[in-house]
This record gives structure tokens, C-alpha cells and sequence, in this order.
């Protein structure tokens, strides 16, 4: 804005004055030196700012509008002593006032604008010389960033990182959260009060992770918000967390979770367990006679056969099994999962304890010392909440006291009739190694017969005659076998036994031709040479190959078909036939069964029992003979123990029938005699 000329009669001082002023509207004590230069001026007594809105100014007193920084409206009041002589300045004076006034206020603004850049320029400063690595975040997104962020992320440049936060992460932070969510989580949190702080884990640019400590605080920029994040590695700081957690829950010679960390498992465990109705077990266990190791050769030796012993306990669990080291040669397992059946879950823990006893008790070599140690192991059971973590514990050590007063090297179970049963099992299992050098083993026979009730051939069943026990019945030690191996040597036995009678029939007119049917196991069916040991009892024994008959049930074909398939055409080829035992009760007969070269399907029992009042039994029934049928297989039925049920089965055309309305199964003479009745 130019100011008016001057009025002609304005004192040359007055106006040098002016200039100066204008000149020097942007320095301090503008005020104080606008007030010297209006008391210069002609005429005027006295000049003073006063507050605005002040008394009316009388004939002698002149007011301006004034404004001086924050002080706010205020009057320059000048009083006049002689009113002619300033008579000339006063038009020009109230003018002069206003632009001296806009022209101070538009030099404070610049001054304010240099400051204001300034202290952008130490931000800038500051931001890109901090140690610590430096972001803004504007729009979910790193804008800019300083040059300690490329440093520690390890990127070349820094626009390579200039992206949403979860993509320089891993896909999920370590709370289990995923990235993007959680980084979406904070930036709002910190927009919305101002600060937000948390630990994140980045990824460098080779892969590693960094965990780091972020701060994000919200700033005004260019009128608008932003996030300024700083954030520090704190892999130290964990490392050390790791250590203090290390030292505090686990053993520090081996490594195991220790007496502390047990009971929060254990605790874990029993909830885990009253949701699920699955077993547990505690096994206690403690390296017998480890005391005399460390009195002749030292504590240290001692402790290398501490951690040899652990590291072979940790192969006899299961991941997400617990091994824990309470204290000296004392161990604890913590056994996940067991079956639901208590009797089955027991059957479990023995087997793993008695690997336990098995694994400890090998030799080892600690330096120079060649040692054989072995173990004691106690066992206890439990479900849900019913005993407390202390309980159990002094429950399985009891138990390994047990084992050690019986001996040592041996499992106990804390229950006393749980226990009794496995020694009632143990001794089953002892006795049944010796049936067939003892000649303990014998075969009955049950005859299968047409549809005129003739002897087509008969089923080889074995028989435990226990010099003892009596009798022992299949379903008590069959499966015994079968989870043992020692099904192998009976059933070589079985078919041996089987082959030689048949051999021995060829002399009797009332058997020869007589085909004999001989369960298989799946472990038999896939040992390497039972193709081989099948052909050497044919050919020693000198019998027709079409007159044995190999029954396999559903439950082999659930496991390595191919193998299967390939031993039965392996069979086939020496002319023997085979026989699908209890069909319709596994799994994925109809999926196999056209691929199998069968020769008869037999009906499982189970349908036949109630096939006259159970309409879907019949139904089975009815389409397993017409599937038979129509793969030129025949079909026999078992377990028939009504005339009803089989005049049913023979109008359906089923070919054979087995069960009590014929015959149950006998001994050879018994046999005999039956078959001579049949004949009369």
C-alpha cells in the first residue's frame, strides 16, 4: 500500500522519521518508536497508547487505532499543545497509522512463516538423523522414511519400503494375529488418541525377522494428520526374555520342561482332557542305581548320562507329549491323547512305558565308560479334574516304587486292579510265546454246506488248550497275537497243521476232496516270503492247491492295496482260492473288491442274526448275493443258526451256509463222526 505525500508544510525531520519507521516496521519496539516520532511532530504535547474505547478525545486530544503483537486493540492518545501548528499533519497522520500498522502485521506473518520453516527444518533434521528408525504414515502407508529404517530393514533404496506396514512383515505377527490386521488395528488406535505403542516383528530384505518396540504418534502436517512411527530393535531385550523363561521353566543341563512348567502342562492336560473324554497318563520314572555311577565316577559323568537319558526319552513321545526333569535322575513323561476306553488307554501307557524301560536300558557310551543302566517306571491314569497335579504326581511315584520293589527295570500301575489286569495280560502273553513249542495249539473244524446241507469243506479254527488255564477263547488271545507278532508263528502253524490234515484226508473216503478254509491275517499276507512258505507246504505236503481256501477280511485291504492285490495274484497262481471273510462290515469293500481275484464272499454273521425281523439286514443280505452273483463270485453265509434264516438266504441264491444249525466247530474225531452221519 503506498502512503499519501506528505502535507507541504510537514517538518523535514518529521518526514526522515517517517521513513525510517517504515523501514523498521519488522524490528522490535515498533510501538515505543512510532510514539517518539508522533511527540516529534509539530504541535503535539504528548503521546501514549491507551486502552481502546477510552474516553472521547476533547478539542486538545487526538485518538488512532493501534494494534502492537498479542496486547490486542488499543489508541495512540496524543494530547496537542498547539492544535494550529499540527493542524497539517492530521489529515495525513490517521492514514499513515493504518498502513504502518498492516505493514507491521504483514512482517510479524513473515516472521511467523520463518519460524514456522525453521522448525520444520529441525523436524526434517531431526528425523533424518535419529538413530532410530523413522516413518510417516499418511493414509495406512510409510510416505517417508529415514535413512536408519533402509539401514535396518537392509534395502537398497529407500522407496523399496515405502508400502503398507504388513507388507515388509511376516504374514502373522507372534500374538498369532495376521499383519495387516493388527497394523490396521494400531494406526487407527494412535489417530484416534493420539499415541499408540506395541511390539511388531518385521522382515529384513534376506528373510530374517526383527522383533521391534513401535511408537506411533499422531502429528499435524500441512493441516492435516499423519502418524509419526519410530520404532527400536528389541532383539536383545528378547533374547534375554528368552533366557529369563529358559532358566525359569526348564532344566538347565537337559534342556526339559522343568517341575514348574510340568504342572502348567499337566494342568493344560487335565481340561483338555474333561473336553475331549480322552485318557492321560503321568509316568514317573527314576534311573536305577544312577547313585553308584556318580560315587565312582563323578558328578560330571553323571550328568552326561543325564543328558543321554533324555535325549533318548524324547523318542519315546509323541510330539505334543511333555518329558520333564524334576531333579536329579528323576523324570516325569506327560502322555497326551489316549483312547477313551480306559482299558485301551492302559494298553497304551504300558506300551510306552515298557519302551521307555527298553530304550534306558540300553548300553551306552559316556567317554570311556561303556554304561547299562536301566529304568523304574510308574504309571497313573487320569481324566479331567478328578485328582489335582500333586495327587498324580504322588500317585506315579508311588506306582515307580512299585516297580522298583519288583525289581527294578519294569512298569507299575498306580491302580491296583489296573495293574493286576496287565499282570494278567503280561503272563497271558508269557504263555502264549510257549503254545506252539508246547503243542498247546490245536485246530477245530466247522463244516460249510450247500444249499442240499452236503459238506463242501470245512473252516480251520484255532484252539488254546491251556494245560492251566483250560481253554482259552479266541477273542482272548487272537487279538493278543495279531498286537504282539506272535500271529506270525501261529499262523504258520495254523497252516502247516492245515495242510498236513488235508494230506492226511487224501486216505479217508469219508474226507478226501474236502476243500479246508484257513483265516490269514494282514500281517501274514504281507511278510515278504509267505507266497513262498504257502507254495513249500503245498508241494510238501502233496495236496490239490484249489483244495485250500485263504479267508482275509476287509480290514486288510485298508492298508497298502497294491501289496495286497500283487500277493493274491502271486497265490492265485498256484491254484489257491480265496474267500473275503465278514463282508459289508469294513470300509471300502465295494471300492476293492472287483479288483481282488476272490473266489467267494462270505455274509458276516452279523447280518444274518436278525435278517428275518431286521428289514435292512435283509436288504444287505439280498444285494450282497446279487453283487456276488453278478461277479461270478459264489456266496456263504455265516453264523446261520435257524432254518428259517437259511431257507431265506437259499431262495435269495446264496450257495453255501456256515453256523450251529449245522454244526459248530469240532475236533477232527468229532468231525468225522458228524460226517458219517451226513452220509447215512
Amino acid at each position: 500500500m503506498n502512503l499519501p505525500t506528505p502535507p507541504p508544510g510537514m517538518p523535514a525531520p518529521a518526514l526522515q522519521a517517517l521513513a525510517v519507521l517504515c523501514a523498521g516496521a519488522d524490528k522490535p519496539g515498533l510501538t515505543a518508536r512510532v510514539l517518539d516520532y508522533l511527540r516529534s511532530l509539530p504541535g503535539v504535547a504528548r503521546a501514549e497508547v491507551v486502552p481502546a474505547g477510552g474516553t472521547a478525545p476533547g478539542a486538545s486530544e487526538r485518538a488512532y487505532a493501534w494494534t502492537d503483537g498479542a496486547a490486542g486493540p488499543r489508541e495512540i492518545a496524543l494530547v496537542l499543545g498547539d492544535a494550529a501548528a499540527f493542524a497539517p499533519c492530521e489529515p495525513w497522520l490517521a492514514l499513515f497509522c493504518q498502513v504502518l500498522e498492516r505493514l507491521a502485521q504483514a512482517q510479524r506473518l513473515q516472521t511467523l512463516a520463518d519460524q514456522l520453516q525453521r522448525s520444520e527444518q529441525r523436524f526434517r533434521d531431526l528425523f533424518n538423523n535419529s538413530p532410530d528408525p523413522c516413518w510417516i504414515i499418511e493414509n495406512g502407508a510409510f510416505t517417508d522414511c529415514n535413512l536408519a529404517a533402509v539401514q535396518a530393514l537392509g534395502y537398497a533404496r529407500r522407496e523399496d519400503i515405502l508400502q503398507h506396514p504388513s507388507r515388509l512383515s511376516p504374514e502373522f505377527q507372534p500374538d498369532g494375529r495376521s499383519s495387516f490386521d493388527k497394523a490396521e488395528e494400531m494406526m487407527q488406535r494412535a489417530l484416534r488418541d493420539g499415541l499408540a505403542r506395541f511390539e511388531w516383528e518385521h522382515c529384513r530384505a534376506d528373510g530374517r525377522s526383527l522383533p521391534v518396540e513401535v511408537t506411533l504418534a499422531r502429528l499435524e502436517l500441512q493441516d492435516h494428520a499423519v502418524l509419526y512411527c519410530v520404532w527400536r530393535d528389541i532383539t536383545d531385550r528378547k533374547q534375554a526374555e528368552e533366557e529369563a523363561y529358559q532358566l525359569a521353566f526348564f532344566d538347565p543341563l537337559t534342556g526339559l520342561p522343568n517341575r514348574r512348567l510340568l504342572h502348567d502342562r499337566l494342568q493344560q492336560s487335565m481340561a483338555a482332557s474333561a473336553r475331549s473324554g480322552k485318557y492321560r497318563a503321568l509316568l514317573y520314572l527314576d534311573l536305577d542305581h544312577f547313585k553308584n555311577l556318580n560315587d565312582t565316577h563323578g558328578h560330571a559323568m553323571g550328568d552326561r548320562l543325564l543328558i543321554e537319558m533324555a535325549q533318548r526319552l524324547r523318542t519315546c513321545v509323541r510330539e505334543g507329549d511333555t518329558v520333564a526333569r524334576l531333579g536329579g535322575d528323576e523324570f516325569v513323561l506327560l502322555v497326551q491323547q489316549l483312547d477313551e476306553d480306559l482299558e485301551t488307554a492302559v494298553a497304551q501307557a504300558g506300551r510306552i512305558g515298557d519302551k521307555v524301560v527298553a530304550q534306558l536300558s540300553q548300553p551306552c557310551a559316556i567317554g570311556a565308560v561303556q554304561y547299562q543302566g536301566s529304568a523304574s517306571v510308574g504309571v497313573s491314569m487320569f481324566l479331567g479334574h478328578a485328582l489335582g497335579t500333586d495327587e498324580l504326581l504322588k500317585r506315579a511315584d508311588l506306582a515307580m516304587y512299585q516297580a522298583k520293589a519288583a525289581g527294578r527295570n519294569t512298569v507299575r500301575f498306580f491302580d491296583p486292579a489296573i495293574q493286576a489286569r496287565l499282570n494278567a495280560r503280561a503272563a497271558l502273553e508269557a504263555d502264549l510265546r510257549q503254545a506252539v513249542q508246547r503243542n498247546e495249539l490245536v485246530l477245530h473244524y466247522q463244516p460249510q454246506v450247500d444249499t442240499q446241507g452236503r459238506c463242501l469243506g470245512v473252516e480251520a479254527l484255532v484252539r488254546w488248550e491251556h494245560p492251566q488255564r483250560g481253554q482259552v477263547q479266541p477273542l482272548d488271545f487272537i487279538p493278543l497275537a495279531e498286537e504282539t507278532g506272535l500271529i506270525l508263528p501261529i499262523g504258520q502253524w495254523v497252516l502247516c497243521q492245515a495242510c498236513s490234515t488235508m494230506a492226511a484226508w487224501e486216505a479217508d473216503p469219508r474226507l478226501a476232496g474236502l476243500g479246508m478254509a484257513v483265516n490269514v491275517s494282514a500281517r501274514q499276507l504281507h511278510q515278504p516270503d509267505f507266497v513262498h512258505n504257502v507254495r513249500v507246504q503245498l508241494r510238501s505236503h502233496g495236496i490239490d492247491p484249489a483244495l485250500l481256501k485263504l479267508e482275509i477280511t476287509e480290514s486288510m485291504l485298508l492298508d497298502n492295496i497294491e501289496q495286497t492285490v500283487e500277493t493274491m495274484q502271486a497265490l492265485k497262481a498256484l491254484g489257491v482260492r480265496f474267500s473275503l471273510d465278514d463282508f459289508g462290515t469294513g470300509y471300502s469293500s465295494l471300492n476293492y473288491v472287483k479288483r481282488l481275484p476272490l473266489d467267494q464272499i462270505k455274509i458276516d454273521k452279523s447280518f444274518v442274526r436278525d435278517i428275518l425281523s431286521d428289514p435292512n439286514d435283509a436288504a444287505i443280505c439280498r444285494t450282497v448275493i446279487a453283487m456276488g452273483r453278478s461277479l461270478g463270485l459264489s456266496t456263504l453265509a455265516e453264523g446261520v443258526e435257524q432254518p428259517a434264516q437259511w431257507d431265506f438266504l437259499a431262495q435269495e441264491g446264496c450257495d453255501a451256509a456256515q453256523g450251529y444249525l449245522y454244526a459248530r466247530p469240532m475236533a477232527l474225531p468229532d468231525l468225522q463222526a458228524w460226517l458219517g452221519r451226513q452220509r447215512l
